[in-house]
């Protein structure tokens, strides 16, 4: 017993111990908390809407105190500011990761690009800010604001990969403005629970016209005087 016991001993000490995980900086800590309380902010804009939003509640899914939400984001327009800041940021790095991938053309990663961020909970998040603005002064010029800070060069991001394959710029321009007109529709769409409503479909033949469109010789006069 007294050997089995030795054994059994040494086989403990012998075995590796774990490795420690890193400690995180203070500024990776900061990120984090500010990170989850951006999404904690998504999130209920979509599950409770833009009425029934509160900083109180951000606070509560994120995980963190009242003191540390107001830390960061002082007011609920501070919050709401950085929360749609922080959505358009990230569909912009993730269309400059997509560009520069291999593999599809620029325009079969484009209508992939946009239908992930159009159809996506995210945009469901800022339609109802969209919707609010309307009615809002303090909302509309954060909106303005926003879009002309990062809308623009996110499509110009795609604009310049599908030049790049040849395809003339008003065409580009055209058809950018009415895939997201399209995926605009179809996120509201999806807003009101339409039973019959078939995406699968509408994108799929809109995939398939997208060539013939791009290569067109007749640009609509709106395209031509945004050139």
């Amino acid at each position: 017993m007294a050997a089995r016991g030795a054994t059994t001993s040494l086989k403990r000490r012998a075995a590796p111990k774990a490795a420690k995980s890193p400690r995180r900086t203070q500024e990776e800590r900061r990120r984090a908390t500010q990170d989850a309380i951006l999404k904690a902010a998504i999130d209920l804009l979509v599950e409770e809407g833009y009425a029934r939003f509160s900083t109180i509640a951000v606070a509560k899914r994120a995980g963190v105190s009242r003191g540390a939400r107001e830390n960061y984001f002082p007011s609920k327009h501070d919050l709401i500011a950085a929360a749609w800041r922080a959505a358009l940021v990230g569909a912009k790095e993730q269309a400059i990761r997509s560009a520069g991938a291999g593999g599809k053309s620029a325009v079969l990663r484009f209508l992939d690009d946009y239908e992930s961020f159009y159809l996506s909970h995210v945009y469901m998040a800022l339609m109802e800010l969209q919707v609010a603005a309307r009615t809002d002064p303090a909302l509309s010029r954060l909106f303005h604001r926003l879009y002309a800070e990062h809308r623009q060069s996110h499509d110009d991001i795609w604009i310049d990969a599908m030049v790049a394959e040849g395809y003339a710029r008003a065409r580009v321009k055209a058809f950018l403005r009415s895939t997201q007109y399209l995926l605009r529709g179809m996120a509201l769409t999806a807003v009101w629970h339409v039973p019959d409503a078939d995406f699968r479909t509408a994108l799929r033949q809109w995939r398939e016209q997208a060539p013939q469109f791009l290569r067109g010789s007749a640009v609509p006069a709106r395209a031509r005087s945004r050139a």
